[in-house]
């Protein structure tokens, strides 16, 4: 697997990026003005995820962070629990809308990825998890590429493979979703189409050396240890990815 950090964006991720109208934060709780359209896909999106008391995560990773510059380190467990394929209508109405109207063209490649994580902080500070830098790789990277991938516009999905979308339990700052101590965050990662016949490892790109998260997960297997929270909030991914260059 390559050791190298995440790759440049193309000059039209940039401009799609440039161009996403912001979606951020956007909260969708019952009862509030969000659009029944984003309310029904975020329901979707997690619903019908098989629950187990006795659920085990297919994989965990550990992260840290530190409050005073590293004489304390705190630590925050991820837990990998269930993957599967979601339709591209489940997803466009989280999306702005340029980042929407590029998404369908995907349409065809086949469906989503949908992964579930859980954000367990034992510490005594808060900390930070962003699943928008987590990219997907394989020993055979370049595999994963779906069938059917022509146009420049459904390339910038793949290079590399980062969320389109990522939904919390708790709310997202500057891409973030913060876990306090004691607490558990509910987090989906929603990637584009992939070869699913290949196994699949997820990788913190914000590393020089990536730390991989869950290496390799199986697709539809597993289940989740409770239902899912009823109030969740949305990030773009394209509007984090230029918060982040903007730094």
């Amino acid at each position: 697997m390559s050791s190298s950090g995440p790759s440049p964006l193309s000059p039209l991720r940039r401009r799609r990026a440039a161009l996403s109208v912001a979606l951020t934060a956007l909260v969708l709780l019952a009862g509030c003005s969000s659009s029944p359209s984003a309310s029904q896909a975020v329901a979707a999106l997690g619903s019908g995820l098989p629950v187990s008391q006795h659920a085990q995560p297919l994989d965990s990773a550990l992260v840290t962070s530190s409050p005073d510059g590293g004489f304390y380190v705190d630590p925050t467990y991820l837990h990998f629990y269930y993957l599967r394929r979601v339709q591209l209508s489940d997803v466009v109405p989280l999306l702005s809308g340029a980042e929407a109207h590029d998404a369908q063209s995907l349409a065809g490649l086949g469906p989503l990825l949908e992964v579930v994580v859980t954000a367990t902080n034992p510490g005594a500070s808060t900390t930070a998890v962003d699943l928008t830098q987590t990219v997907l790789e394989s020993k055979v990277t370049s595999k994963l590429d779906p069938r059917g991938l022509h146009t420049s516009v459904q390339k910038s999905y793949y290079q590399p493979i980062r969320p389109i979308v990522v939904i919390s339990s708790n709310r997202l700052d500057v891409c973030s979703a913060d876990v306090n101590p004691g607490a558990k965050v509910w987090m989906v990662a929603i990637f584009p189409p992939v070869n699913t016949s290949i196994k699949i490892a997820l990788v913190d790109s914000e590393f020089v050396k990536p730390k991989v998260h869950g290496f390799y997960l199986p697709v539809a297997k597993g289940a989740i240890p409770a239902r899912m929270p009823a109030t969740l909030y949305t990030q773009d991914v394209d509007h984090c990815i230029q918060i982040l260059n903007e730094s």
